[in-house]
């Protein structure tokens, strides 16, 4: 449901700026494009290990998730044999259930700095449990200065290049390449470190879910939108728009920083809430 809400919602705004021949439309397409692709490749793997899970429910062949590759007819199969009961024998598997959502949530909190940072990559996908606030801010300054720290040496590679050379060399391409791939091999763990923040702070999945999904939304939307008016040259005609769009930015942002800086459970309330956890 999803993927085809994405993906019509980028085919209406295409059509319009087909029609209309106005950027501000490209600018939504482009968007719902990009959402619909990091949705995409964001759920393969755990769409993946769900269907692989089923059919070793059902006692069926794993391999029988290649079926997707046959477009169309294929996955309609894979879905026919994914509502087939449960079998007895799926009981073989039992081994390898993971531990339970509060089994995991109860483990102790790492001290050492070491041990902080060991967590950090050893749950690269793991977005279960919590993170507590001093586990999660030693982590962002380290990443914060890392990434700093290349900014600063790619401008400085730069500046050296262009007074050598007068174009930039190979050295400036090098530090982007290696910039460029820790950013990559940094986004998963950032992402599941910042799940576990919210939710150490007291937002249940559906709070975190719209705060967190909301900011980056609201922060991509804002990049590409600022980008068109660039290119297009048409700034000026869009300035209020712009405007309220930094505003609301500035607010998503702030708001998020202010629930990751809150002590554990802080968000916490006595009555069920579908925003925010319940406590103990």
């Amino acid at each position: 449901m999803i993927f085809v809400i994405l993906f019509k919602a980028y085919h209406f705004f295409n059509l319009l700026d087909f029609y209309q021949l106005t950027t501000l439309w490209q600018t939504f397409a482009s968007f719902f494009q990009l959402i619909f692709n990091l949705y995409f490749f964001g759920s393969l793997l755990s769409f993946i290990a769900l269907t692989v899970r089923r059919l070793n429910d059902a006692d069926l062949p794993w391999g029988l998730i290649f079926l997707n590759f046959i477009l169309g007819l294929g996955t309609l199969v894979l879905l026919i044999l994914n509502l087939f009961p449960s079998s007895p024998r799926a009981l073989k598997f039992k081994e390898y259930e993971i531990n339970s959502s509060q089994e995991f949530n109860n483990l102790p909190e790492t001290k050492t700095l070491s041990g902080i940072f060991k967590d950090y990559f050893k749950n690269y996908f793991e977005f279960r449990g919590r993170t507590t606030r001093r586990n999660f801010w030693w982590v962002q300054l380290f990443w914060g200065l890392t990434v700093i720290l290349f900014l600063f040496l790619i401008y400085l590679f730069n500046q050296f290049e262009q007074i050598m050379f007068g174009y930039n060399f190979i050295g400036s391409m090098v530090l982007r390449l290696f910039f460029f791939l820790f950013i990559l091999g940094t986004f998963f763990p950032q992402l599941t470190i910042h799940v576990r923040r919210l939710r150490d702070a007291g937002l249940s999945n559906l709070g975190l879910s719209l705060l967190l999904g909301g900011t980056s939304g609201i922060l991509i939307f804002y990049q590409m939108f600022t980008k068109t008016l660039k290119i297009t040259y048409t700034t000026g005609h869009y300035q209020l728009v712009q405007y309220l769009l930094f505003l609301l930015v500035m607010i998503a942002v702030l708001s998020l920083i202010l629930v990751e800086v809150m002590a554990t459970g802080e968000l916490k309330t006595n009555k069920k809430n579908s925003l925010f956890e319940k406590i103990d």
